[in-house]
Order: C-alpha cells, then structure tokens, then sequence
C-alpha cells in the first residue's frame, strides 16, 4: 500500500511539473549577438565569407516570409522586402561609422555616369514555423555573407542587425565585435 502511494506521489509530481506554463515572450522579436566565424577554403585561403550567428525570440512565432511573400508591404521596391537588415560599418579615424558598401558598375551604355552601385548585405529568412497559430519561438540562426570590400580589402568593419516579423515588428539592434575583411593580412600583423 505505501509503495502505491509513492509511486502515485511520484505520477501526481510528475503531472503537475508537466503542465509548467509556457514559455513567454514580447511579440516584438528580440535577437542577441553569438558570434562572427570566417570561412576558408581547404587550401587554408580565406574565403572572403563568414557566418553571422545571432540568437532570437518572438512571442506570437510570426518570423519569416515565405517564397510567394513578393506583394505589398513584402515586394521587390518595398522598404520591408527584406526581414534581416546589415548595416555596414567601417572604421575611420578609431571610430565605426555606417558606410554604403561600394562595387564597380559596369556602364550600361556611353552616357551612363554611374561608377559604382551600392551593395546590401541584408537577407530575407524563410518561415521559422510551419502554421499562423501564434506560439512563443526562439533560437540561433545562422546566415553566410561576404566580409570583403573589393575596393577596401584590408578593412575593420562591424555589422548592425536587425529582423522584422511578418507583422513589421521591428528587432533591437545588436552589432558584432571588430570583424577584418583581410584575416589573413591581420595575423600576418
């Protein structure tokens, strides 16, 4: 009889501890700063990319766009069509200040005065979640990109981030620590 009280003791404790209350977050999405890896070639060459690992959560799970997600406010000329946004900042003087990253443009015809287009690092991230049922989500993600300027190689950049839920819920902004574009010419330093 005692043996079957304990071990209904231990099922009730069992039970109640199961039926914790979920996990809450604001519906406004919040993402913190993991980390910046390189990434080389097998011949030990720097591959001119690196991962940029954020943490995230969001209390309603509404992160990421689907393919299809190209109309209004998500279209190609919308401020919104990208769900991660990278600011690039370059060191001068000392101080990081935000800089449009710069690449050669190739004119389109002989009265074309455009020398250089602006590059965007942002990205858009697909779906975290497979239904609209609002639930608490959180992670890490990951996202590869390029580090190098060609016009710049040997730069101390950082990046500023931030990501929008499908609702234009904005992020805090996070910022990675010193990143260089030339790993190898630094440690060669």
């Amino acid at each position: 009889m005692k043996s079957l009280k304990a071990i209904a003791l231990v099922l009730l404790a069992v039970l109640f501890a199961s039926c914790g209350k979920p996990v809450e977050y604001p519906i406004e999405p919040h993402i913190a700063y993991v980390g910046f890896t390189y990434l080389f070639n097998a011949d030990s060459t720097f591959s001119g990319e690196g991962i940029l690992a954020f943490s995230y959560t969001d209390g309603d799970g509404d992160l990421g766009l689907d393919d299809g997600d190209t109309l209004s406010p998500f279209g190609p000329n919308d401020p919104h069509y990208y769900n991660m946004v990278i600011d690039y900042l370059k060191c001068v003087n000392g101080e990081f200040a935000k800089m449009p990253l710069l690449s050669h443009h190739v004119p389109t015809s002989e009265t074309d005065s455009v020398q250089f287009d602006t590059v965007s690092f942002n990205a858009r991230f697909h779906r975290l979640r497979d239904n609209d049922d609002p639930k608490a989500i959180s992670g890490t993600m990951e996202y590869t990109m390029p580090v190098q300027n060609p016009l710049s190689p040997d730069d101390t950049i950082k990046f500023e981030i931030r990501i929008l839920d499908r609702a234009l819920h904005e992020s805090n902004v996070i910022q990675t620590e010193a990143i260089y574009t030339n790993p190898i010419f630094r440690k060669q330093i």
